[in-house]
């Protein structure tokens, strides 16, 4: 069932609408009646943004976090294996260093430590 209102337009509004109208074949009231629905669906859109947006970042979650957390757990155990080779690898070395020299393999193993630690921290480009 259908409702009639009156609506009224200034000359120019009136004649831009006949215009229009004209030219897609159809009448002065269909195209106002085409504009209001345009206009009534796109506040619907708009006073339910926030729930669009709740139901969106939902949806965005049950998808990517299953694969952010195997990413981070694979970057845990790269981190795990990364420590035990370079433990693994300083203690062999270690092993070959006369006594006498002990102190300056210390030293440089934490140089090379802090160097690795600074190269961590550096943003990463993506051009390299």
């Amino acid at each position: 069932m259908t409702k009639r209102i009156n609506v009224t337009f200034d000359e120019v509004t009136y004649n831009t609408i006949q215009l229009i109208a004209d030219r897609n074949n159809i009448s002065m009231s269909e195209l106002v009646r085409d504009y209001a629905y345009q206009g009534l669906k796109a506040q619907v859109g708009i006073d339910n943004i926030d729930l669009i947006t709740k139901i969106i970042r939902e949806q965005l979650s049950a998808i990517l976090n299953p694969s952010v957390e195997r990413i981070c757990a694979l970057s845990a155990k790269t981190g795990v294996m990364a420590a035990t080779s370079t433990y693994l690898n300083a203690e062999s070395i270690s092993r070959f260093v006369p006594d006498e020299l002990q102190e300056e393999y210390t030293i440089t193993y934490e140089k090379a430590r802090k160097k690795a630690i600074a190269y961590i921290k550096t943003p990463i480009n993506q051009n390299d």
